[in-house]
């Protein structure tokens, strides 16, 4: 597959997401009375664009990732300053559109609203997806064994259907997946072939990898892999229930996440970025699901979301504390100080985009196997 559908693929998806992000941005800053200006799929300078009755610009920039909407008053393109020198200027008419004047309960609103609707986003898509289409269901049945792999050694086959992992039982692969990682050393699997059930332990083989800014990645490698989902219809409840119960164990997995990433027990080198959400979702389009490639724009979205709702000043998260804070004390925070803070936050955002694409250029085999001959 060419790297131009790769890159079609990665930004069809992520220009789905980021729409309806900044479309509830949008919504919001027009209910509360906030003219907005712009109204911009990618960054950078304009390719095309036209302009709606009521001044809005919708236009597509020239760099297709990411996306921003400009309200009156903004100082800049992600909203995270206020450019309170541009008031004077205005008319009573202008001045009472900029969100500058609005109250802090509706810049919080504002602010909350993009997320929101990722939110939104996935749970219509996930239910509309279940109730017409199916929901797609990844059973424990082995579909491919790794020729040479740990499983093949320990006589595991392809049709083989894991009842239970390491005493545990499973009912979906990523359980399987996620038990593997757990244990440590042989793990014991209870697998159910020909109507027969049988136990096989296998020792998972573990797979260094040697990462660019020092360090060893260990992975565990067990061999076996799942076959295609199969997509199983639901009634109009079972199919809210579904979306409901797959926000709320996406927003649990998230956090355990990063819980485990601050308490120093995950590494950022785990972390992938927009080189491995472009292969994700090159290999899903080129697979022929669409309902896949549409189930990755929920995980995207949900992700998008709730990364958003981190209390850092140039996010929704930190907009919205930073309008609590002032709606609490009575007064303005120091502006110099939050710009400063911003920088600091853009810098550390950069920094971490950066790693995670390391990360995810360090994970092909041949940058890996280039690494691995130069510091040996």
């Amino acid at each position: 597959m060419s790297i131009f559908h790769y890159l079609f693929s990665f930004f069809f998806v992520i220009n789905i997401i980021v729409f309806v992000h900044e479309y509830g941005h949008f919504l919001a800053a027009k209910r509360v009375g906030v003219k907005v200006l712009k109204f911009s799929i990618g960054i950078g300078p304009e390719i095309c664009g036209i302009n709606d009755k009521h001044g809005t610009r919708w236009c597509f920039s020239l760099f297709p990732i990411g996306g921003y909407v400009m309200m009156q008053g903004d100082g800049d393109i992600a909203s995270a300053t206020e450019d309170e020198e541009s008031l004077k200027d205005m008319t009573a008419e202008d001045s009472n559109q900029s969100i500058i004047t609005k109250s802090n309960w509706e810049k919080m609103l504002v602010a909350f609203c993009g997320p929101f609707f990722n939110y939104i986003y996935a749970f219509v898509v996930v239910a509309g997806l279940a109730f017409f289409y199916g929901a797609p269901v990844y059973d424990t049945t082995i579909a491919n064994v790794l020729t040479g792999s740990p499983a093949e050694k320990a006589g595991l086959l392809v049709g083989d259907k894991i009842i239970a992992v390491a005493g545990q039982k499973v009912d979906k692969y990523s359980e399987v997946i996620r038990r593997i990682k757990e244990e440590a050393g042989k793990i014991d699997f209870l697998i159910e072939r020909n109507g027969i059930q049988e136990k096989i332990s296998i020792s998972p083989e573990i797979k260094e990898t040697k990462m660019l800014l020092g360090g060893v990645k260990k992975n565990k490698i067990v061999g076996i892999h799942s076959g295609s989902p199969v997509f199983v219809k639901k009634s109009l409840r079972d199919s809210i229930k579904f979306a409901v119960l797959e926000c709320v164990n996406a927003t649990k997995e998230m956090c355990m996440i990063f819980a485990r990433l601050f308490a120093g027990k995950k590494s950022l080198d785990e972390f992938g970025g927009v080189v491995r959400m472009a292969e994700v979702a090159g290999n899903l389009s080129q697979s022929g699901s669409f309902a896949l490639l549409i189930m990755f724009t929920v995980t995207l979205s949900l992700n998008l979301g709730f990364i958003n709702l981190f209390p850092l000043p140039i996010l929704d998260g930190g907009k919205i504390l930073i309008s609590f804070v002032e709606q609490i004390t009575g007064k303005k925070l120091n502006k110099a100080l939050q710009e400063y803070v911003m920088m600091a936050c853009a810098a550390l955002l950069i920094f971490l985009m950066l790693v995670m694409t390391v990360n995810d250029v360090l994970r092909l085999e041949v940058v890996n196997r280039f690494v691995s001959n130069i510091i040996g």
